[in-house]
């Protein structure tokens, strides 16, 4: 649907939408809404690239008596994935790249990293409520 294949340990999450009207009726002005939306934390995991949620190993090298050798090495990333595309998830504020897919939809292309946790339909993390998230059960 959005036409966004992430590569690598990308993922693209469809943000949750923020509703432009308080329960008390008062309308969110466009640009007050804009950066809710911006600030939103939770959505629903779309796609995910083929590294995604997949350990990594680095190995820190140091020059020692003129050759570089490995000090250090550490693994870093997931044991095994812990969120599956139609998942709704927690995500790093502000974080991503913000782009329109071929739908016209709002979407983040994420680092692996930047998800946090799984979450139900109940969490939210915002001061204005959230709709129910897309593919929601």
């Amino acid at each position: 649907m959005s036409g966004i294949y992430p590569s690598g340990n990308r993922v693209v999450v469809k943000p949750d939408d923020i509703e432009t009207k308080t329960d008390g009726g008062i309308i969110i002005p466009e640009p007050e809404a804009a950066k809710h939306a911006l600030s939103q934390t939770t959505g629903t995991l779309i796609a995910v690239g083929p590294d995604a949620f997949t350990h990594s190993v680095r190995i820190t090298e140091r020059l020692i008596d003129g050759e570089w050798k490995p000090v250090e090495r550490t693994v870093t990333g997931y044991s095994e994935p812990f969120a599956s595309v139609g998942d709704r998830v927690a995500f790093a504020k502000f974080g991503g790249l913000q782009v329109e897919g071929d739908d016209g939809k709002m979407y983040r292309i994420l680092n692996d990293e930047d998800i946090t946790a799984r979450v139900s339909d109940a969490v939210s993390f915002t001061d204005i409520k959230s709709r129910k998230a897309v593919g929601a059960r």
